[in-house]
C-alpha cells in the first residue's frame, strides 16, 4: 500500500504519516458534500474570453509587489528609472559569470520591490485611521522581507565576487612562475646554442 493512497482517502479511515503508522483519522466527508463539490467545479472553470483571461492574469498583482513580471505595465519614467539603477549597479558590480549576473538580478528586483513597498506604505499611512488597519501591518512584514533579502543578495554577490578575486589573485603568481621557469627554459637553450 502507497503511503500517498492512504493520504487521500476521503473516508478518513485510514491515514498514515509520513512516518508509516497510524495517524488520528481525518473527519470524515460525506458523499453529498463530495457530490456538490463536483457539481461546483463543474460551474468554476475560469474565464472564457481574452479579455478575461487578461484580467485573471493580473490577479496576483494586487499592489504590484510581488509581480512576476517587474515592468509590466510600468510607466516610461519608472522603465528610465530602473534603467538606471541597472547601469549603476552594473558599473558598481561589474558581474562576471551567471551567478553573480542572477544576483546582480536579484538585487535590482529587491531593489525595486523596495520603492514599491515605500510607496504603498505612504499610501497606507495617509490614510484616515491607518493604524487600525492590518495593511500598515502587511506593509511592515514585506519591508521586512523585502530588506532581508536584498541585504542577503548582496551579501551572496560580494561573497561571490570576493572569492572569484580571491582565486584569480592566487593562479596569477603560479601563471607568473611558470612564465618564468618558462623563459629561463628558454634561456637556457638559448645558452647551450651557444
Amino acid at each position: 500500500m502507497n503511503i500517498n493512497d492512504v493520504k487521500d482517502d476521503p473516508t478518513g479511515t485510514k491515514r498514515l504519516n509520513g512516518e508509516g503508522t497510524q495517524a488520528a483519522p481525518a473527519k470524515a466527508v460525506s458523499a453529498r458534500k463530495i457530490e456538490a463539490n463536483r457539481q461546483n467545479a463543474q460551474r468554476s472553470t475560469g474565464p472564457k474570453t481574452p479579455e478575461g483571461k487578461t484580467k485573471s492574469s493580473q490577479n496576483s498583482v494586487t499592489h504590484g509587489i510581488f509581480v512576476k513580471q517587474f515592468l509590466n505595465g510600468a510607466t516610461p519614467e519608472t522603465i528610465e528609472e530602473m534603467k538606471a539603477l541597472t547601469t549603476g549597479l552594473r558599473e558598481h558590480y561589474q558581474p562576471v559569470g551567471m551567478m553573480e549576473e542572477i544576483l546582480l538580478q536579484k538585487i535590482l528586483v529587491e531593489t525595486a520591490r523596495y520603492g514599491r513597498i515605500l510607496g504603498l506604505e505612504q499610501r497606507e499611512l495617509a490614510r484616515e485611521n491607518a493604524f487600525f488597519s492590518a495593511a500598515v501591518d502587511r506593509v511592515g512584514r514585506y519591508t521586512t522581507s523585502t530588506s532581508r533579502g536584498l541585504f542577503h543578495a548582496i551579501e551572496q554577490l560580494e561573497r561571490l565576487q570576493d572569492a572569484r578575486k580571491a582565486n584569480e589573485c592566487s593562479a596569477a603568481p603560479s601563471d607568473q612562475e611558470s612564465a618564468d621557469q618558462e623563459s629561463v627554459g628558454v634561456a637556457a637553450k638559448n645558452l647551450a646554442k651557444d
